[in-house]
């Protein structure tokens, strides 16, 4: 596509149909019919049974009735709590559905039938377990909370260990475990303005559309523009949905941008779809090389920054990790250092500057890596002595890094080093 011209990939809302009413319910009344209410019938006996040879007067007795039903006590056995607990309550999965050739949404119900809560934009940490091993993966939602069913959507990814598992293998019916729901970047703690851009790529497209789902349901002064990229037509996820929204809501409009036929997004192209770009609240999620090119076009068109949210954990390969990664150039090792973790008696030398996550899980040591990307929290550990490089500490308390505490997943070994869980 040349950069001069805007994409004409723009979703066209199906035409609505009116709405027909069946005329022979309308206008007439049915007069109720009518009972005679039966006048209350109220019994007193004081003393109750008799009592021979004792003077002291019985308990007084008091019964009621109206009409010709006793009235019974209420009583209300086992409230089930309204919001679900994953710590208490397994997810069931109720549909699967395609979404593309290499994408699927999966939809959960909570055993106990309770209602999801969570924040839009948000990720439900998992655990599968796959050939008598537990594995944590972290997947956005893209349902809308306050409703009964919780909906992942997934894409198959290349030597994705869980994601293709789940694909393969998980049936209606069958139970998972989840950890915890959480995600910094959501509509309810990013305030953001009536006008929104929300900006996807890929499967990054399921966070944002939970927000746009849940902005227009709740907020009828929304005013969403949504953009959506795609190599191509039949890669684009949710596509028949959109086009359900965009009949529904005249607040809702979508571009779509296909690589194959209109090029890849740019800082022309944004201004030209969005010249009211100034006024509006970007949350944008995608790979991560697109999501720097869209955050490089913001600051370029001079975007006041404090109104652009993204997400900093998007679905990674999750492929089987292995701890002999690092090698130089010739294939060689690069230089080696130790690894001890007392509470499981691990010493072992490794390769200086790999993963923490990577070797702690190489090694038996039951850290949970759920994202994998330093947003969840769930491979928090303590180092009491030696040296990493941590990249991310976004989920850590100032008082927990002082204490040495850091996200094995965004952390490199660079010397001996002894860690703990706790």
């Amino acid at each position: 596509m040349s950069s001069s011209n805007t994409p004409s990939s723009t979703l066209t809302p199906p035409a609505l149909k009116p709405l027909k009413l069946n005329s022979s319910g309308l206008g007439k009344t049915t007069k109720p019919a009518t009972s005679k209410l039966t006048p209350p019938k109220l019994n007193f006996a004081l003393g109750g049974s008799k009592s021979s040879g004792s003077s002291k007067l019985a308990t007084p007795k008091l019964s009621f009735s109206l009409g010709e039903t006793a009235v019974k006590p209420v009583v209300i056995k086992n409230v089930t709590p309204t919001t679900w607990s994953p710590t208490t309550t397994s997810l069931v999965l109720v549909k699967r559905e395609l979404e593309t050739h290499d994408s699927m949404s999966f939809t959960f119900a909570a055993a106990d039938q309770t209602l999801f809560d969570f924040k839009p934009g948000q990720f439900v940490t998992l655990a599968v377990k796959i050939e008598d091993k537990t594995h944590y993966r972290a997947y956005s939602i893209s349902s809308v909370p306050q409703q009964k069913q919780l909906r992942l959507t997934i894409k198959r990814v290349p030597d994705g260990l869980v994601s293709n598992w789940l694909a393969d293998n998980l049936a209606i019916g069958d139970n998972l475990s989840a950890l915890n729901i959480a995600g910094q970047f959501n509509s309810s703690d990013c305030q953001h303005k009536a006008k929104l851009l929300l900006v996807s790529a890929g499967c990054g497209i399921t966070p944002v559309m939970s927000i746009a789902k849940t902005l227009l349901a709740q907020d009828s002064d929304a005013d969403i523009e949504f953009l959506h990229c795609a190599r191509d037509k039949d890669n684009v996820i949710f596509h028949a949905e959109m086009q359900t929204l965009t009949a529904q809501h005249s607040n809702f409009k979508v571009q779509l941008l296909l690589e194959n036929s209109d090029g890849i997004v740019s800082k022309n192209v944004i201004q030209q779809l969005y010249p009211d770009l100034q006024d509006r609240t970007i949350f944008l999620c995608g790979p991560v090389g697109f999501m720097k090119a869209v955050e490089n076009i913001a600051q370029e068109s001079d975007f006041d920054m404090a109104n652009f949210f993204q997400e900093s954990f998007t679905p990674a390969a999750d492929n089987k990790q292995q701890d002999n990664l690092s090698l130089d150039a010739s294939g060689a090792s690069t230089a080696s250092v130790m690894l001890y973790v007392p509470d499981f008696a691990v010493e072992k030398k490794v390769v200086q500057g790999a993963s923490l996550l990577e070797l702690l899980e190489n090694n038996g040591v039951p850290i949970i890596g759920a994202c994998r990307a330093g947003v969840c929290g769930s491979c928090k550990c303590k180092v009491t002595s030696g040296e990493v490089k941590s990249t991310s500490s976004e989920t850590l308390t100032a008082a927990e890094i002082e204490q040495g505490f850091v996200l094995a997943c965004s952390s490199t070994v660079e010397g001996d080093i002894t860690v703990a869980l706790s």
